[in-house]
């Protein structure tokens, strides 16, 4: 169990995280920075994945992820920034406790009464919360590694015992010989190397003390290989256990567990083989071979000038079964045209048993490179002074209001050393200087990716004074490169209604609201263009009518016509707004629940889906959705509803059971911990 448990420590430590980082998560980044679908397809189209290390954004299907914007690591690590310092008398109590047992195992002064007084030490560190009971795994392996030396001792006594029975049985094998028989004694004088021609009455004398002598030989034998396993098996059980801690980013713990190592076993023999047995203990699968990765270029690109433009795109396979791909765009207003293709990219036997093989042979080449206790110990040390350095460097940048940079910082110390002290003794204003950094960034990604154009001018506004050192030449390109373009599309639809084509009209209007769909000037070209035309008037009918009955759904899946037909009436524009924020309130629940769903967060999707409700609970859509994702995480919507439902009839203990239990049942629940924060408040009132 200590061995699987190590493996997949270790492989998260070493070969998961990254892959873990390339995940999309529920980070909601933005799509291409505000820009129309029309100019988001790319060089290569939009299925080739592309990492920008400058930045730390990855691309894949014109969607844009920040590496660091992930649930699993997010959530991690806006807990730590909300948690409060450990300062108090008993973490420093435990601090002091951490720090005394490494003095007494300290190179030097390790002596008998210092190893007890060590051990002694362990199970009062485990008590403080800091520690997770590792200490206690520690004394516990410490008394094996005892354990299996007193069975060495009794081994060896055994065997001394055994030694005075052989050479009595030996003594009494040769005076029972009797005198008249005849020997042929081979080189050497042990009897049972010697062949004897026996008389009957011999044979039958000396029979049973050969039994005797061959049992005492076969227990001697047995008990030598007890002893060796036994110390064996504590050593790879200790290196496991020092392993596991250093996996688990526990230094100080890994040298605790090195000094006692060293103390225990006075052999010098420091090579670790705990590696070996990690990757041996887990289920490879010979015969599922390992995952290639295979990539080939060939380009072959042409370019085309003249009157027209040209535009194209294509795939295809030729006579050697080879895949290719082909695109080309415009490259100017006069007419021109580029092309490229002959790229080829795939992945083959890419599986759970490949994976886990090659695990286990990262897991082997790393014990090649790690193959003494020595080496973790200087690692561990260089950790801890790595991590320090982090802090200092994080409280510097923080007093020069450098605050992209001093998170950046901490976010790389607290993956390195979660657990060490001078992370956990930050305080907790200094941390949530950060926190409000780091949402203020993701904010910005999201305004991006609806093209919320102005807020993201205001909030690039707001981290360029928060942060000194926060590079707005990027985003403020985006936002007002995007403005450039929605006034272009603007001018040509005037243009086109002043020469009364309407599908030009359309057109335009359309790549102008999904480029900037607020855009102030919006309204007013629209209501110059429609003023005086019928379509005006049909469309403001229509919209009254829908809102008479309640169709939001239909006014937002035509809302460029509405925009232009209530341009001109301030109270209609107000309901379109209001109808609008609504539907994309909706809309937004349905897509945080559609990605929820997708990894199998049925209680997630429904708390999304029901947390939308209220905006628009007249919405077909979110209806359905709604009963879909109740059937599927029924247990968890019935302890929310019962819990809602005694919360209004001012049942508060059954109401604060029935929220825990749904909390139980979800533990990422809004709902049942802002139900919770409720009555925990009525309760104190």
């Amino acid at each position: 169990m200590i061995l699987k448990n190590t493996a997949i420590s270790l492989t998260f430590f070493l070969g998961i995280s990254p892959f873990l980082l390339g995940q999309e998560g529920d980070s909601k980044a933005a799509t291409g920075g505000a820009r129309p679908p029309q100019m988001n397809q790319g060089f290569l189209g939009r299925d080739v994945p592309v990492m920008d290390p400058g930045s730390d954004n990855s691309t894949f299907d014109g969607k844009l992820w920040n590496m660091n914007n992930n649930r699993l690591f997010r959530s991690r690590f806006e807990k730590y920034l909300n948690a409060p310092e450990e300062t108090s008398a008993s973490d420093q109590e435990y601090e002091k406790t951490i720090n005394e047992i490494l003095i007494l195992l300290s190179p030097g002064k390790v002596t008998s009464a210092n190893i007890d007084a060590a051990w002694k030490l362990l199970p009062k560190a485990s008590e403080y919360r800091s520690d997770a009971n590792l200490c206690n795994s520690m004394a516990d392996v410490v008394y094996s590694v005892w354990l299996a030396k007193n069975e060495v001792a009794r081994l060896d006594m055994a065997n001394r015992t055994l030694q005075r029975e052989k050479s009595a049985l030996e003594w009494n094998y040769r005076m029972n010989l009797g005198p008249g028989s005849k020997s042929m004694t081979q080189i050497g004088t042990n009897p049972a190397t010697t062949s004897s021609i026996l008389s009957p009455e011999d044979e039958a004398r000396v029979e049973p003390i050969k039994e005797a002598l061959s049992d005492v030989r076969a227990s001697m034998v047995n008990n030598k290989l007890k002893k060796e396993a036994s110390i064996v098996q504590a050593k790879i059980d200790f290196q496991t256990m020092i392993i596991q801690y250093f996996a688990q980013r526990r230094f100080r713990h890994v040298l605790i567990g090195t000094r006692f190592y060293r103390a225990l076993f006075g052999d010098g023999d420091n090579r670790i083989s705990a590696m070996d047995q990690i990757a041996s203990s887990l289920p490879v699968d010979k015969d599922a071979g390992q995952v290639k990765v295979k990539a080939k270029l060939d380009p072959k690109v042409s370019g085309k000038g003249g009157s027209g433009a040209y535009v194209g795109a294509g795939t295809g396979t030729d006579s050697n079964n080879r895949r290719s791909s082909g695109a080309g765009a415009d490259t100017s207003a006069s007419g021109g045209a580029f092309s490229a293709e002959g790229m080829q990219f795939g992945v083959e036997n890419l599986g759970v048993e490949s994976l886990i093989s090659a695990g286990a042979s990262g897991l082997k080449a790393l014990g090649k490179m790690i193959n003494s206790l020595g080496q973790l110990d200087a690692l561990a040390n260089e950790a801890i002074r790595d991590v320090d350095e982090g802090v200092e460097a994080y409280k510097f940048l923080l007093e020069k209001n450098e605050l992209k940079s001093a998170t950046e910082r901490l976010f790389e110390t607290f993956m390195m050393g979660e657990y060490m002290p001078s992370v956990r003794k930050l305080s907790r204003d200094d941390k949530r200087r950060a926190l409000e950094f780091t949402k203020k960034s993701n904010e910005l990604l999201a305004a991006l990716e609806v093209n919320d154009l102005t807020r993201a001018q205001d909030i690039i506004h707001e981290l360029s004074q928060t942060a000194r050192d926060f590079d707005t030449s990027k985003p403020l390109a985006v936002v007002e490169t995007a403005k450039t373009v929605s006034a272009m599309h603007l001018a040509k639809a005037k243009g086109a209604a002043a020469s009364g084509d309407k599908n030009t009209l359309e057109t335009e209007l359309r790549a102008a609201t999904e480029i900037w769909p607020r855009n102030p000037a919006l309204a007013e070209v629209s209501g110059a263009i429609f003023s005086q035309t019928d379509v005006q008037q049909q469309a403001l009918n229509d919209f009254d009518r829908l809102i008479a009955q309640k169709n939001y759904r239909q006014i937002f899946d035509d809302k460029v016509r509405y925009i232009a037909a209530t341009a001109m009436f301030p109270d209609r524009q107000e309901k379109l707004k209001s109808v609008l924020d609504r539907v994309q309130s909706a809309e937004a629940a349905l897509m945080r629940s559609q990605e929820l769903a997708k990894r199998g967060d049925a209680a997630g999707a429904w708390e999304s889906v029901e947390r939308g409700f209220p905006d628009y609970p007249d919405d077909p859509k979110l209806n359905q959705a709604r009963a879909d994702y109740t059937t599927q995480a029924a247990e968890f919507v019935k302890s929310v509803r019962t819990a809602q439902e005694m919360e209004r009839k001012r049942q508060i203990g059954s109401s604060l059971a029935w929220y825990l239990r749904a909390l139980q049942d979800y533990p990422n629940s809004e709902i049942a911990r802002d139900g919770i924060d409720r009555i925990s408040t009525d309760i104190v009132k």
